[in-house]
């Protein structure tokens, strides 16, 4: 299908840092796209100062139908993820994440001074809408310590940790997750494997003690009991 032309003389403007020292590094169409979109979305973003959510980029058609044209046997939200995360590597976008309060989410700005300042306030608690953390300030929570090692966090991701939170103790997650990155794995998934495997035989691969049988039936050594 040909283009027929555009329906204004008045473009969309990009920083020229955009043009001289972003574009010529960018080899993935992905972040490519994203980018462009993400820039899109900000000139229109009524919010102070101007972001943009994941679960709108999320749920936009056009992006979605932009990015299949990248990698039509890959599910769309696996590319959007490449895309976002190599735009935030550059250093093109800046990545805020807030775990809790009304505002939750994954929140993308671009990367100007007066963002950085204001997201480094949001980091640091000092935004009068975020929560009070629940944990001490020289903890991060599990939701940091994924996107500071693993990578973006969507929200169905943010709902699986919070459900992990609750199953495994308090150190399982963070080890978990300090084991892929020495793995080189870094993945949700091979994490929750590393949790399965810890719940299903101890950590270290010492079987815990336990009064309850059905824990040996159920578990690694179930083919060998006959009942």
């Amino acid at each position: 299908m040909t283009f027929t032309g555009f329906s204004t003389d008045d473009p969309i403007k990009l920083p020229h840092e955009f043009f001289t020292d972003v574009l010529p590094g960018i080899s993935q169409p992905a972040e490519l796209k994203v980018t462009l979109h993400v820039f899109y979305l900000l000139k229109t973003s009524r919010r102070r100062p101007r972001m943009v959510e994941w679960a709108t980029l999320g749920a936009d058609a056009t992006l979605a139908r932009s990015l299949r044209a990248v990698a039509p046997l890959r599910p769309v939200e696996d590319v959007l993820v490449d895309g976002m995360e190599a735009a935030v590597r550059r250093g093109t976008l800046l990545h805020v994440l807030i775990p809790e309060g009304p505002r939750v989410g994954n929140w993308y700005l671009a990367n100007t001074e007066r963002n950085r300042v204001w997201s480094a306030r949001v980091s640091d608690g000092d935004v009068a809408w975020l929560p009070t953390p629940i944990l001490p300030a020289e903890r991060p929570t599990i939701f940091s310590l994924y996107e500071h090692n693993i990578g973006i966090l969507t929200p169905m991701l943010a709902s699986e940790l919070r459900e992990a939170q609750e199953m495994y103790p308090a150190s399982w997650i963070p080890d978990a997750m300090r084991e892929a990155v020495h793995s080189n794995k870094r993945s949700w998934r091979y994490i929750r494997a590393v949790l399965d495997r810890w719940a299903r035989d101890g950590r270290n691969g010492e079987m815990e003690h336990t009064d309850d049988p059905q824990r040996y039936v159920s578990g690694s050594l179930s083919d060998l009991i006959k009942y």
